[in-house]
């Protein structure tokens, strides 16, 4: 007599109703605050030409914030533009009322150092809890309270919360990095970071390179696997524990189609760390690429940002 293995139903966390939840209230919240003091808030898009997928997120990110009701200013930079630019350009930033919220898009050219173009930005106006200053008060809230949630932990504690995901005591997370992430000093702290604000404090958690010879073994043991690599697919199912709960991250661009809605216009494939199809009754759950994480981020900087406005009013 032949036995059946056990199966289980994999729950797929989707991100778009926190995301429209979220947007709804924001921008209800912009509309009355321009009906009552006659200003909106304004927020720039600083990114790089030639950056991965920065042609689709730039229109998205745009149109979602003035969508939102926010003034939107876009600054597109060459590859070879200078520290020295870059500090002129935030310092003028930072100067200038109008602007309540600056987002520098990653990745950013090699000769560019993320922390310390970051740590020019007005932690006031750094609204996705990147700088130091923020990255500590989320790190250590007593110690250096910050206006800003990280928009990465929230992000997942939202989605966790809305689909009821239970975690346990003594559950072992695992964080699967690509290298080029951990030896990126801003990758590797906003991870530390995050992982500070979602790890629940009866568990443990470890941060492994994916060419160390052990990885496979951390991803049999880990109850919750979070995967940040911009190898699509990567995570294979016999390397998971039955019942793991999986958080892909990092979007990989693999293709382009055209657009459903407009022939004309390309889009883009994009895939995480891990097949959805190929983990099903294997994960209990997954927050996936695309649809998962991500969804949630914006909306929530767009709040971030919405915080920023209303402390420039002091309100």
């Amino acid at each position: 007599m032949s036995l059946k293995s056990e199966t289980m139903e994999t729950k797929v966390i989707n991100g778009n109703f926190i995301k429209d939840k979220i947007f709804s209230e924001v921008k209800n919240e912009i509309a009355a605050l321009k009906k009552k003091y006659n200003k909106a808030p304004g927020i720039i898009f600083i990114g790089f030409l030639g950056a991965p997928l920065l042609k689709y997120v730039i229109p998205i990110y745009v149109q979602s914030a003035k969508a939102a009701g926010f003034n939107v200013f876009i600054e597109l930079k060459r590859e070879n533009t200078t520290e020295a630019e870059m500090f002129d350009l935030i310092e003028s930033l930072n100067n200038d009322a109008n602007v309540q919220a600056i987002v520098l898009l990653q990745p950013l050219p090699a000769h560019l150092n993320p922390i310390r173009i970051i740590n020019k930005i007005d932690c006031n106006k750094e609204v996705e809890g990147f700088h130091p200053q923020n990255m500590l008060g989320t790190l250590i809230p007593d110690i250096q309270a910050t206006k800003y949630l990280m928009c990465l932990p929230a992000a997942l504690t939202e989605l966790f919360k809305d689909a009821e995901v239970q975690l346990k005591k003594d559950q072992q997370w695992v964080f699967i990095l690509d290298d080029e992430f951990i030896s990126n000093s801003l990758a590797l702290m906003v991870v530390k970071t995050a992982a500070s604000k979602v790890v629940p404090h009866d568990c443990s958690w470890s941060i492994i390179n994916n060419t160390s010879g052990n990885m496979i073994d951390y991803c049999r043991r880990a109850d919750v696997l979070v995967v940040v690599t911009k190898n699509p697919e990567y995570i294979q199912a016999e390397w998971l524990k039955s019942g793991v709960c999986i958080v892909d991250v990092y979007s990989n661009p693999i293709d382009e189609i055209p657009s459903k809605k407009d022939p004309h216009k390309l889009v883009p494939i994009i895939r995480g760390g891990v097949n959805v199809e190929s983990v099903k009754n294997i994960a209990n759950v997954i927050v996936p690429v695309p649809g998962g994480l991500v969804a949630a981020v914006l909306p929530l900087l767009l709040r971030n940002a919405l915080i920023s406005f209303k402390n420039s009013l002091n309100i």
